[in-house]
């Protein structure tokens, strides 16, 4: 059963420790830098992903008001875990979390155009796609499909 937890002194080395597989580096940010940006931005919500008791990957969440509305901005499963259905049953237990904890109707991501694993896995769970954004950031530039699905 998957689970979200807030991250604290108790499991973040466990959440840093996460890694995703080698040819998705580049597609999500380290979670270490993940968790630094959370603890000094405003409005970035960090969840551990947990299958029972075992930590399976991690994901943050915010409102963008560029968008305007509320953003997946990353996910991850843990290259140890992948291949079991944890990335379906995450999405899907996340969203569930967002209607009934937090009452959003509506939930925003980008994926990278080159990624599309994820692409294709946020398609099958009813994501749609809604437009192209490019920008730069630390030095990269980024080709993202923005996608939306109404909860």
């Amino acid at each position: 059963m998957i689970t979200f937890r807030e991250i604290d002194k108790s499991n973040y080395m466990d959440c840093i420790c996460l890694q995703v597989a080698d040819e998705q580096k580049g597609f999500v940010a380290d979670n270490a830098r993940s968790l630094v940006e959370a603890q000094f931005e405003e409005g970035l919500y960090t969840r551990a992903i947990y299958a029972d008791d075992t930590m399976v990957g991690f994901l943050l969440f915010d409102y963008d008001p560029e968008i305007p509305g509320w953003s997946l901005s990353r996910m991850m499963i843990g290259a140890q875990y992948q291949g079991r259905g944890y990335g379906t049953a995450a999405v899907k237990a996340f969203l569930q979390y967002l209607r009934d904890t937090m009452g959003i109707r509506e939930l925003y991501l980008c994926v990278e155009l080159e990624n599309t694993v994820a692409a294709a896995l946020y398609h099958k769970l009813g994501f749609q796609d809604v437009g192209t954004v490019e920008y730069d950031f630390d030095g990269v530039h980024y080709r993202e499909t923005r996608m939306k699905i109404e909860l």
